[in-house]
């Protein structure tokens, strides 16, 4: 029961980032969107930090589980950065969108780290788990988007977006590496 709900929550938050566009995209007509917002945001964390939990807790850690959960984390938050991307479409950003370069540089990234795991899917019959570097980053990343969404200290938005581009890299050379340990063995 557990991993079902597991994966519910998991396969809820790709549902959720939908809700979260429309809000974003009505900021401006009327502020009750701003605050509903906040709440998708909200359920989108918890239900990330629960499905885990659920799967632990039950013993049911499973490859479905292993790869639809991240698949939420991304779709969340691939649908955030194109908002931001579209958002920050101005003349100060015409020729370099700081979103536009993040997304470009995750979708290079993932597509390494998906080429990695599934091979070793394929080859090695074995489903790689997040680690805690890809955690840390999307966590930082995350907090990141928060403050820009909704124009928080532009400093301190800045520092996360340079902390996050760095964590990319490095847990992207962290997979790689876990990746050909696997693929060795």
């Amino acid at each position: 029961m557990n991993n079902n709900l597991a994966n519910f929550l998991s396969i809820s938050r790709i549902f959720a980032s939908v809700p979260l566009i429309i809000c974003f995209e009505n900021f401006d007509i009327e502020i009750s969107y701003y605050y509903y917002s906040i709440l998708i945001i909200i359920f989108i964390i918890l239900s990330d930090i629960l499905d885990g939990y659920f799967a632990r807790l039950s013993n049911c850690v499973t490859d479905f589980g292993k790869i639809i959960d991240p698949i939420a984390d991304k779709t969340c938050f691939m649908v955030v950065l194109i908002y931001l991307i579209d958002q920050y479409q101005t003349p100060d950003y015409y020729i370099l969108n700081p979103f536009l370069l993040f997304y470009i540089i995750l979708v290079l990234r993932d597509v390494i780290i998906i080429s990695f795991s599934l091979y070793n899917i394929t080859q090695n019959k074995h489903v790689s788990q997040a680690n805690n570097s890809g955690k840390l980053f999307i966590c930082c990343s995350s907090i990141m988007i928060v403050f820009y969404i909704y124009n928080i200290q532009p400093l301190i938005a800045q520092l996360f977006y340079v902390i996050s581009l760095f964590l990319m890299i490095y847990s992207m050379f962290l997979y790689i590496k876990e990746h050909n340990f696997i693929r060795k063995k």
